[in-house]
């Protein structure tokens, strides 16, 4: 499909959807234009013209089963053939809950929301519901949905990069529609800078709730932390009674079974989850420790948490098929390694071709940094990147059959023929530079 078929569906799709596209992170970050796609399946989609692609982005890395899995899509059709019914439970309902509690670390109990950005609201619910104070502490540069509270700071487009560690960092990119009052509860720090933590901690301790942060972030491409940044923010917030929030809605399942607290080895108060956790179904839940979830159903003043579709059946269907898959013996020892072994590969096609980039990846998740040949560490490391050779590149990605735009994948269903097939396809992509 070329762009201009692109543009003539979207300019079609404006009369009556605002933009043309059902979200405004549909316009691809490379092309500008969002994707039509016909059909999905394993590790591919089909567009309107009937181009296929080997999908990287698979819904913004929501898709780790791959497209149209055989067990989910069963799950599904049995959910929809028994009345798939909303605002009642059912013994799937109590089924999925236990296979969670059984498999994260964090989750003494769940709550069922229906998307990432509803968890993470009910989490700075919980967080301030429970403490009775009302600031949180965010990582400068995380993205944790678009509810209002979170949605300043959250890309490292949007990070203050004047800040050198010692203060608190401005607000960026609030967007219209969220009132100034907003940034009086919301204090943004950098990431993996302990000292700033504590500092702020110190200072504000008795009116902070809580801190709320990615444990990788792969939103940003893929930048990770250490268990050693993790465990001291821990014991701070033990100190402080401060509830510590991970949001794993995008790093959840991704590095393993216990999700990306389990494989640093820290345990949160509560952590989000959602993506993976269910294929692409619409779903999420908040988890966390019996004391702090209990103040949802405190009979004095309680913590609200409630919506007509959550723990809706279809998306219970999915979450128990997708948790069975994840469960069973040797399905991480497979796939993952298969993974690092395609980021390797990849790395040195691109130093045989001299292309300037770095592949950096864990677990599924990974990102291809173009202009630079030195792996990055911090953000401020991304003024490397050229973004020039990067739209150019991943342009040509796309018109070769290799779909990338934000949040990029390797599915379970991206078996070793397809990841060969992929290589050749960069290398043809590679000749053109």
């Amino acid at each position: 499909m070329t762009k201009k078929t692109l543009n003539k569906w979207q300019h079609e799709a404006s009369v009556y959807i605002t933009g043309g596209m059902s979200s405004s992170f549909r316009a691809n970050q490379f092309t500008g234009v969002p994707m039509y796609a016909e059909k999905a399946d394993g590790a591919r989609f089909t567009d309107l013209a009937g181009k296929e692609y080997i999908d990287f982005f698979m819904c913004h890395g929501a898709v780790l089963l791959g497209h149209n899995r055989p067990e989910i899509k069963q799950a599904l059709i049995h959910a929809i053939e028994k009345g798939f019914f909303a605002g009642m439970d059912s013994p799937e309902t109590v089924t999925f809950a236990e296979k969670v509690c059984r498999e994260v670390p964090a989750a003494e109990e769940i709550r069922f929301v229906n998307s990432g950005s509803e968890g993470t609201l009910l989490a700075l619910r919980l967080a301030r519901g429970y403490t009775g104070k009302d600031k949180i502490i965010r990582i400068d540069g995380h993205f944790h949905g678009t509810n209002d509270y979170l949605l300043a700071n959250n890309l490292v487009s949007k990070v203050d990069y004047e800040n050198d560690g010692n203060r608190v960092s401005r607000t960026i990119g609030r967007t219209a529609g969220i009132p100034d009052i907003v940034d009086q509860v919301v204090i943004p720090i950098p990431w993996n800078n302990i000292e700033i933590m504590e500092r702020i901690l110190k200072e504000q301790g008795d009116k902070i709730g809580g801190i709320i942060m990615c444990v990788i972030d792969y939103n940003n491409g893929c930048f990770l932390t250490t268990s050693k940044y993790l465990q001291q923010v821990r014991m701070l917030a033990d100190k402080y009674n401060v509830v510590l929030i991970f949001d794993e809605v995008l790093s959840g399942f991704k590095t393993g079974i216990s999700c990306g607290h389990g494989y640093y080895g820290v345990t949160p108060d509560i952590c989000t989850l959602g993506k993976a956790l269910t294929n692409d179904v619409p779903m999420g839940i908040v988890v966390g420790k019996k004391e702090i979830m209990s103040k949802i159903m405190d009979p004095v003043n309680p913590v609200i948490a409630g919506g007509t579709f959550s723990g809706n059946q279809l998306g219970l269907a999915a979450g128990n098929a997708v948790m069975d898959i994840l469960c069973r013996a040797g399905f991480y020892e497979e796939y993952l390694p298969r993974a690092e072994k395609f980021y390797k590969e990849l790395q040195k096609l691109f130093n045989s071709y001299g292309f300037p980039a770095v592949v950096q990846g864990l677990g599924a998740g990974f990102y291809i940094y173009i202009g630079t040949d030195e792996p990055l560490e911090t953000y401020s490391d991304l003024k490397r990147v050229n973004k020039l050779l990067t739209k150019k590149f991943f342009t040509s990605c796309i018109r070769h059959g290799l779909y990338f735009h934000t949040d990029f994948t390797v599915s379970a269903a991206h078996d070793q023929g397809t990841l060969d097939e992929a290589l050749s396809r960069f290398e043809d992509v590679l000749k053109e530079f």
